[in-house]
């Protein structure tokens, strides 16, 4: 709503509005179809019968001793005020003695909202009462003597704490007290309020706002347009008023015009144009709360207004604070309190999306051009420095990118994977939204920005483990698209070799071959022109691999043995998994025996590994299930011990692909439908549909 001077029509007793309620408002319609709003444009806002029903409800309950207390809540743009200004209006019989209507949002207080005094100060001024009183409890009196017993409306709108209510509920027996709020108003249940959580409006009725406000046929004309215009307005009154208004204002504004220019621009900022009045425009609403909050609170939410998605983690606010950490959790904290952001269970955080909008609006027109990009910079920053903190915890591979060696500037989640601990696979899946947007945008600034490349391959490297977790191949197709094309422009061959080789590792997984042996040989190609000698040995491994898989380990024994003088002799972790590979190839030729012996020196390598503390659950649980395939007709006891044992390495590496497997066996061994089932619950979390249908065949 827009500031300006609010007309009443009708007998209307005593009405007073102290504050500004921020928009021009005409009470006083003789239906309770509409109230219209006035400024530069016209807007309407639409019907609310239920919630009029509700409210209707309590004011009967009240004159009968119920609750006086009602709290109206719902996001900016909700149309909070306009509902209790119309229900108020509308019910003015019942309040004879006066309606008034209080704006708490506004004015000094680090964003608390307006003092009870300030109020009764602005209600003596426009009541002809100067210097009424001079305390706070003494203008409190005052002005709870001149309303004591009489019927009354007052509605106090933006409230920002309960304290702001308090003085209205004591020894006022006749004065019905409305309050809206983004959030639920704590510290009041003794008062028993009545709370109404106003909803979005439904498609149907922005659209008979759009035909009544631009006409019918200008509608039709354009039905997809119009569609789309539904779609953005979201149900949110302040957007569906102001893009009808601004229709209504130039017919020469086509509908398919008006939603490219607010998908393009955002919506806040597309509807701006032709106000010249500030308090006409749709952000005039968040422009209220945001001029009011502290310096910290306006920092941290200008730098939200450029973070790539709307939700986000706590460890984001350190990063963008760290050298004034208490600033960083003093300004969340008054974020929280307004409203403004909110909380869930597992500590993320979200802005709603106008609110959203409008820190963005907000950080293009109040920050320079080198701030923004150093907010940009320490935002994807974040993402990557913490990608590679989580990788760490979930890989043992050499690494490439020169940050592993580097301290962050900046504090980092810790991350665990013991239970209570943050959680590295969850900490990269829950901000994976955020990530791929900073790889997105990353590549669509590079042209004259001055931000170094490198960035996207980077992240690859550190998103690798997270995804062969997880199985979405999907977003990792498209973040290994960008880390190709990164590679490349970086002319770095090692960076081309390491992603090469995670293309193929994707694709062997998917168990599409000829195309893994393609990329694993342009590995090899990029490797053998780069510097770093482990890129060689890795391609000549993944090579021989994927020969084994084709079912030629002979050949695969070959790659093996090429891979030999490039594995890192200060890592036995890379001597364990050739070991393994080659008891792997051993296993397809027929050679019990020799594939024993290989499995037997990989297993003696791992057990090193995991009494120095640096234990791979995985690769030693591979190792454990091909001894037990190797066993399991001459021994099955012992076949069984070592499936059992690989099971619970899986499981604490959380690798339901690897699990689903040996839960299959242990179902082909005599362990039957409850191992099938589990098996096949596993392979369908990670989309293994072959395996999947082959388990289902088992269960019939």
């Amino acid at each position: 709503m827009s500031a300006g001077v609010n007309f009443f029509d009708g007998r209307s007793g005593t009405v007073v509005q102290v504050g500004t309620l921020n928009g021009s408002v005409e009470l006083g319609q003789r239906t309770r179809r509409a109230v219209r709003l006035v400024p530069a444009i016209t807007s309407v806002f639409r019907d609310r019968m239920p919630e009029f029903a509700t409210l209707d409800a309590w004011a009967e309950r009240a004159e009968e001793g119920g609750s006086r207390l009602w709290n109206i809540t719902g996001p900016s743009g909700i149309g909070k005020t306009t509902l209790a200004l119309t229900w108020i209006n509308e019910n003015r019989h019942r309040f004879d003695h006066a309606q008034i209507a209080m704006e708490c949002g506004g004015g000094p207080g680090e964003g608390r909202g307006r003092s009870v005094e300030e109020v009764c100060d602005r209600y003596f001024a426009l009541a002809g009462m100067a210097q009424a009183a001079g305390t706070p409890a003494a203008k409190m009196e005052l002005l709870s003597s001149l309303i004591e017993g009489e019927k009354v409306a007052l509605l106090l709108d933006d409230v920002q704490s309960a304290a702001q209510v308090l003085p209205f509920l004591s020894n006022l027996p006749g004065v019905l007290v409305i309050s809206t709020s983004r959030l639920p108003l704590a510290g009041l249940a003794q008062y028993q309020p009545q709370r109404l959580s106003l909803a979005s409006l439904p498609d149907e009725a922005v659209m008979e706002m759009l035909v009544e406000i631009v006409g019918a046929d200008r509608v039709a004309a354009e039905p997809e347009a119009t569609a789309e215009l539904v779609r953005l307005c979201a149900g949110l009154p302040i957007l569906a008023s102001h893009a009808a208004g601004l229709l209504h204002d130039d017919w020469e504004l086509r509908l398919s015009d008006l939603t490219h220019q607010m998908a393009v621009q955002g919506r806040l900022t597309a509807l701006e144009a032709g106000h010249d009045d500030p308090m006409a425009r749709p952000s005039a609403v968040f422009e209220v709360m945001y001029r009011e909050l502290g310096a910290p609170a306006a920092q941290l939410y200008r730098a939200l207004g450029l973070h790539p998605v709307r939700d986000f983690d706590p460890g984001l606010v350190a990063a963008l604070f760290s050298e004034s950490p208490g600033d960083g959790v003093a300004g969340l904290e008054q974020l929280k309190k307004r409203g403004m952001v909110k909380s869930d269970q597992r500590h993320r955080y979200l802005m709603e999306d106008l609110t959203y909008e409008h820190a963005a609006l907000a950080a293009r027109r109040d920050l320079d051009p080198a701030v923004r990009t150093w907010l940009r910079s320490r935002i994807a920053d974040y993402y990557l420095y913490g990608a590679i903190a989580a990788s760490r915890h979930l890989s043992q591979r050499w690494t490439l990118s020169p940050l592993y060696e580097q301290t962050a500037p900046f504090p980092l989640p810790e991350f665990a994977l013991s239970e209570g601990q943050r959680d590295p696979i969850a900490w990269i899946g829950d901000n994976l939204a955020a990530i791929m947007a900073c790889m997105e945008r990353v590549g669509r600034v590079w042209e004259g920005t001055g931000l170094p490349r490198g960035y996207r391959w980077q992240m690859a490297e550190a998103t690798h483990a997270y995804f062969t977790v997880s199985g979405r191949s999907d977003e990792r197709a498209t973040v290994l698209a960008w880390a190709e094309e990164d590679a490349d422009a970086c002319q770095n061959p090692d960076a081309q070799a390491r992603i090469q080789a995670q293309w193929g590792e994707m694709l062997l997984g998917q168990g599409r071959l000829e195309e893994a042996e393609q990329r694993f040989q342009r590995s090899l190609e990029a490797a053998e022109a780069g510097i770093e000698y482990r890129g060689i040995g890795a391609a000549l491994e993944w090579l021989g691999i994927t020969e084994r898989r084709c079912g030629n380990p002979a050949a695969a024994l070959e790659y093996f043995d090429r891979a030999m003088p490039f594995l890192d002799p200060a890592r036995p972790r890379s001597q364990a998994l050739l070991q393994m590979h080659r008891g792997d190839a051993h296993a397809v030729l027929g050679d019990v025996p020799a594939a024993l012996e290989r499995y037997a020196a990989a297993t003696a390598l791992f057990r090193r590994l995991a009494d120095e503390g640096r234990r791979d659950h995985v690769n030693e649980g591979k190792v454990l299930m091909g001894q037990a395939e190797l066993l399991v007709r001459g021994r099955p006891r012992q076949a069984r011990a070592l499936f059992e044992e690989a099971l619970t390495l899986f499981q604490t590496a959380r690798r339901p692909y690897q699990e689903a497997k040996v839960w299959e066996v242990l179902g082909d061994l005599g362990d039957g439908a409850a191992a099938w089932q589990n098996a096949l619950e596993l392979y369908e979390s990670v989309g293994a549909q072959e395996a999947s249908e082959r388990v289902r065949v088992k269960l019939q």
